[in-house]
């Protein structure tokens, strides 16, 4: 097969920035990637995750097929349509043997992987089963939790614009939550106008940049925050000037 030298644009799905992507390709192989300097949000921006997706896609030690594993501890390949049936036999085995509240669902959300969420509902009726949970309840319920009771939706910080930043136990130079993270990150440290700070026990990449970095102990940031809110509220500055 002969490699396809046109650039074909895309999106990398490692995280939720999406950062906008031109690949070449050989088959499966990706064989040049690069960011999309046209991209309306990311303009040519990448980290290295983005850069590494054949690796991701075609590493040498990724599954091609599906394996059974066998009495003795060996793993044997075998074709989907046997493995499907194979697992709904022995989920209906263990639903008709011990009721389907035995039976916990782990997957969906995150990038990349959201079709475990669209079909779980229907594979739990199936199964009369009702406890479910994914990658997110680790990660985002604090989150959610919070934008819930203070916005009523999810947000994201305005970083690119914003006159302070401030960066809790987040090192978004490494993370790259932030979009355009690095370019940003230098962004808002050459500029005399803005401030960053930076509330970590670790001096991160981050923290060298910022303007302030508050290095507390470990296990005080509860306390940090509790003096941060107190003195909001005792110099009255927790309400917008009219």
């Amino acid at each position: 097969m002969t490699a396809d030298t046109a650039w074909h644009k895309s999106a990398c799905i490692l995280c939720e920035n999406n950062c906008g992507i031109q690949i070449q390709t050989d088959g499966r192989r990706f064989t040049k990637i690069r960011g999309d300097k046209e991209h309306v949000a990311t303009a040519g921006y990448t980290c290295n995750k983005a850069l590494r997706l054949d690796h991701y896609q075609n590493g040498g030690a990724r599954l091609t097929t599906p394996l059974r594993r066998e009495a003795d501890g060996s793993f044997t390949p075998i074709d989907w349509d046997t493995a499907i049936r194979e697992i709904a036999a022995r989920l209906k085995a263990v639903r008709d043997t011990h009721g389907g509240e035995s039976i916990f669902f782990y997957g969906g959300g995150g990038q990349g992987n959201h079709l475990g969420g669209a079909y779980s509902g229907a594979l739990l009726r199936a199964l009369d089963a009702r406890c479910r949970s994914n990658s997110l309840a680790q990660e985002k319920t604090g989150e959610g939790f919070v934008d819930a009771h203070l916005t009523g939706g999810h947000t994201t910080g305005d970083f690119q614009n914003a006159e302070v930043s401030l960066f809790l136990g987040k090192n978004p130079w490494q993370s790259h939550g932030v979009p355009r993270a690095r370019t940003v990150l230098k962004d808002i440290a050459k500029d005399p106008s803005r401030t960053m700070i930076v509330i970590d026990p670790v001096r991160t990449e981050t923290a060298d940049l910022a303007d302030i970095h508050l290095q507390v102990k470990p296990g005080t940031d509860a306390w940090c925050l509790a003096g941060l809110l107190g003195v909001l509220v005792q110099e009255d500055l927790s309400t917008t000037p009219s």
